[in-house]
């Protein structure tokens, strides 16, 4: 008597079990607590602190913008009381020309630092027969109000 009582606790046991497992791979809700509600409590909490994330970067934005705009008023400003009509916004960087550099990287290089806005038309001139394989390696310091022909003759050591 007492082995099969023991026994049918055991296959009780495991049809429990059974059922539990048929019911997680299922997806079949038999009334166990689930962690939906604590889940659904968490993505609001992220899409709210997204939200605010958002706000802050469009208000950071618009300083920005505001910021800009009183530097170009300024500069504008000091210009006009000068008497002068100069760009004051002249972009310099260090341009380092290494071995085995291709006219392709350096046009790429000079557009990323502002010194030039087309870096396909300084590709095509430092591609040119008069500045092709001449490419000089060194230092060299370049700023935006330089045209891509004085660009071109100071990385090629080429005399204007």
């Amino acid at each position: 008597m007492n082995k099969s009582a023991i026994r049918a606790f055991g296959i009780a046991i495991f049809l429990v079990g059974a059922l539990l497992a048929l019911a997680s791979r299922f997806d079949v809700n038999i009334g166990l607590p689930t962690k939906d509600f604590s889940n659904q409590q968490q993505v609001e909490e992220l899409q709210n602190k997204l939200k605010k994330a958002n706000q802050e970067i469009a208000s950071l934005k618009d300083q920005l913008k505001q910021v800009h705009t009183t530097e170009k008023t300024s500069t504008t400003d000091a210009t006009e009381q000068a008497g002068e009509e100069t760009n004051t916004d002249v972009t310099t960087m260090s341009l380092q020309i290494y071995s085995g550099i291709t006219p392709y990287s350096v046009a790429q290089k000079l557009e990323d630092g502002g010194i030039i806005t087309n870096s396909v038309e300084m590709e095509l001139l430092l591609a040119n027969p008069k500045y092709a394989r001449s490419l000089q390696i060194g230092s060299y310091e370049v700023h935006s109000s330089m045209t891509l022909e004085e660009i071109a003759n100071l990385i090629t050591g080429k005399k204007q």
